[in-house]
């Protein structure tokens, strides 16, 4: 079966109810089934609702951002930072791939700086609030370069 491009709109509400993000209503979230970029759990909702449906969708962590992994807390040299500032909340990424890790400082001792390279959602339910709003067939060249194209997705130039 050929991939579908899914556009949503959604809500994001953590476990106080608290809506932590969600979609400008005039552009909805366009994405390739199976390109890995939306969590899976929401992938998974996602896959067999029409279009103009809507649904609530919990998601445990292991379904979203995953448990948190305090290997994932480490403390460095604030010398070793690429900035001179540096404030609790700050995050960074770990390198100049668009792909690398984004670490947050959580902690500041003297020279030494705490980062947490975990999701800040790891370890949290979720709660999305979604609605379907297009679906149709990818095309040859989504599916092989593995992202939307068009509307709502990548555009080459």
């Amino acid at each position: 079966m050929t991939p579908q491009v899914v556009s949503f709109h959604y809500v994001l509400r953590d476990e106080s109810g608290e809506v932590v993000d969600s979609s400008p209503r005039e552009h909805p979230v366009v994405f390739l089934e199976g390109s890995g970029a939306i969590i899976d759990g929401l992938e998974k909702a996602l896959r067999g609702m029409p279009v103009g449906a809507m649904r609530k969708v919990a998601l445990a962590p292991e379904q979203a951002y995953g448990e948190r992994d305090e290997s994932l807390v480490r403390s460095v040299d604030r010398a070793a930072l690429p900035v001179d500032e540096v404030k609790l909340g700050d995050m960074f990424q770990t390198g100049p791939d668009r792909h690398a890790p984004v670490v947050r400082v959580v902690g500041i001792e003297g020279d030494r700086v705490k980062l947490d390279a975990n999701h800040p959602m790891a370890g949290q339910r979720l709660f999305f609030d979604v609605e379907l709003t297009d679906r149709r067939a990818a095309t040859a060249e989504e599916i092989d370069h593995g992202h939307v194209h068009g509307p709502g997705g990548h555009h080459h130039h």
